[in-house]
């Protein structure tokens, strides 16, 4: 994909700029979630770090739009993780949620509340999506 996006600009300021912006605040949303004690923080920071991740992969064009009912699979998806009959949601999975392999079969996973996602399923998702995108 073309990088036009470094060409455009917004009252006044680059798109590249404004991206470069954008990813240091991700990046600052994510190292608070990590050092927060209070889990209403931590998942505070981490929907902050997705919005500006987000933001700046749409101004780089790298997607046209999300639809809502991902948006709606997120939200029931945080819904179950969240609810206090499920897993407590600062209990960490050792296995990926997705295709239930152990920790110690693919390396390191992504944690959340009362999930994990192993490299592998994070970049299929990521192909998922971007296929979706490229159909739209």
């Amino acid at each position: 994909m073309e990088q036009d996006f470094r060409k455009k600009t917004f009252r006044g300021a680059k798109i590249e700029d404004v991206i470069l912006e954008l990813e240091k605040l991700s990046s600052l949303c994510e190292e608070k979630s990590k050092s927060s004690e209070q889990l209403e923080r931590q998942r505070f920071y981490e929907g902050m770090a997705i919005a500006y991740t987000t933001i700046a992969v749409k101004l780089k064009g790298d997607f046209d739009y999300i639809e809502p009912k991902v948006i709606d699979e997120l939200f029931n998806s945080l819904e179950k993780t969240s609810n206090p009959n499920n897993i407590s949601n600062t209990e960490h999975i050792a296995t990926c949620s997705f295709c239930r392999r152990s920790k110690e079969e693919v390396g390191e996973l992504a944690m959340g509340p009362g999930v994990s996602i192993c490299g592998e399923c994070l970049e299929f998702g990521t192909e998922v999506i971007k296929s979706q995108s490229i159909k739209g």
